[in-house]
């Protein structure tokens, strides 16, 4: 939970502009594309307690560069579709929690689905080493990609084009959904 040690008399320089960040039609342009969209409004008002945890100073500072907007803007996007931060855990992980405990109630499975996926698809890319040295290629390529998560990291840590990258990484994607949909 974020707290808030500043004085009152200072959080209410800050008011006005967190206010207009608040209350922005940017800002809710951009919150109406995030889901599910029950959250919306929780995640409105996390963004105000994350800027409202910032240095009354550096916000002035902020608004005065012209940078506000993008900067809340950011902040609002990191917040609705990251995976670890504070409002991922707070809210969204325990929707997943739950749709993995109905999923189990359904099937009458008590292991966590991911995990038998997650060791298919290891099983598969390590399959993929053995067939020939393309298959190989594509293995190794889309292995860096799950470690490195970004196709133009691992075009540069290869010294290999972007677009091939890519197209290795979607083919192999494409390829492991199928593999997996063809055996559930």
């Amino acid at each position: 939970m974020i707290s808030l040690k500043k004085p009152i008399r200072e959080m209410s320089k800050c008011s006005k502009y967190i206010e207009s960040m608040y209350l922005n039609p940017k800002v809710t342009e951009l919150l109406n594309k995030i889901k599910p969209v029950e959250l919306q409004n929780d995640l409105r008002q996390e963004l105000a307690m994350v800027l409202l945890s910032y240095d009354c100073k550096k916000i002035i500072k902020i608004n005065k560069e012209g940078n506000l907007l993008g900067f809340t803007l950011r902040i609002l996007w990191v917040m609705g579709t990251g995976t670890k931060g504070e409002f991922f855990n707070k809210y969204k992980r325990t929707d997943l929690i739950d749709n993995v405990d109905y999923f189990n109630s359904i099937y009458g499975n008590d292991t966590y689905p991911d995990e038998d996926l997650s060791n298919f698809a290891i099983n598969k890319l390590n399959h993929k080493l053995t067939i020939n040295a393309n298959e190989a290629h594509e293995s190794i390529i889309f292995n860096k990609y799950v470690e490195m998560k970004s196709c133009t990291k691992v075009a540069e840590y290869f010294n290999i084009p972007k677009k091939h990258v890519f197209l290795v990484v979607k083919k192999t994607k494409d390829e492991l959904k199928k593999t997996i949909n063809d055996n559930l």
